[in-house]
């Protein structure tokens, strides 16, 4: 098991936080003690592990001690080998996202996620879980992501989708989308992600296919990317533990 400092979850939630990385299938609760243990030891005031929702035995024994589950993914591929993305008429403008953009977008993501982990657990401000959305928007922007979608619609922007790939790993990733409240169901999303399919898949043309992930509660979400031929993948629990006082 590894502990790793998160170090933008540091700085937005102002507490130290760490993510566990799992070596191994199981662990026993006497390992899972011992873990809590150095990471109080080493200053931790709150811990985040992410675990496959088959590994049921794990599960109980961390909510055994004391860690909580605070969501539920679900993760989705697009197998390029397998699949052609279908034409679709977009009822948006897509384009690269500018500087000048940034106030906007970064309203739409602070006022568009409330089921996700930070939001869902109590011992986070839910101030700073919109603050974390916001500033992972603008880092998105300044190199975070490889790519930032931005979405108009009359005149409006009213979403924006950040795609990432690495050298080391065949897929590309759908990171981080938004659709302000008012102009979801009509289409803008679905675009957003056949455009982000789009460029990923031009523009590395040695990738296999793309990946995404998402609340399993998002049932929209879902359907739209099913639309566009994404299949299931695989399933995770998130935990954390507070260690504060």
């Amino acid at each position: 098991m590894k502990l790793i400092k998160d170090a933008f979850n540091t700085e937005i939630f102002q507490m130290t936080m760490g993510n566990l990385i799992l070596e191994k299938d199981t662990y026993s609760r006497e390992e899972i003690k011992t873990w809590v243990k150095e990471a109080k030891q080493k200053g931790y005031q709150h811990l985040a592990i992410k675990i496959l929702t088959e590994q049921k035995d794990l599960l109980n024994s961390l909510l055994q001690e004391q860690f909580y589950l605070v969501d539920t993914l679900i993760e989705y591929v697009f197998d390029a080998k397998k699949k052609v993305l279908p034409k679709i008429q977009h009822q948006c403008i897509l384009r690269d996202c500018e500087k000048e953009d940034l106030p906007a977008l970064k309203q739409i993501a602070r006022n568009s996620f409330k089921t996700d982990r930070f939001h869902s657990d109590m011992y986070l401000e839910n101030e700073l879980c919109n603050q974390y959305y916001e500033k992972w928007m603008e880092n998105s922007y300044h190199g975070f992501a490889e790519k930032v979608i931005a979405a108009e619609y009359c005149g409006e922007l009213v979403g924006f989708f950040t795609g990432k790939t690495y050298s080391d790993d065949k897929y590309g990733h759908l990171v981080l989308a938004a659709v302000s409240d008012k102009h979801r169901g009509i289409g803008v999303y679905t675009s957003m992600i056949h455009e982000c399919i789009r460029w990923m898949l031009e523009a590395h043309t040695e990738l296999e296919g793309v990946m995404t992930g998402t609340q399993i509660e998002t049932v929209a979400v879902q359907k739209a990317w099913i639309k566009l031929g994404f299949t299931v993948h695989d399933s995770l629990y998130v935990l954390h533990r507070y260690l504060g006082e």
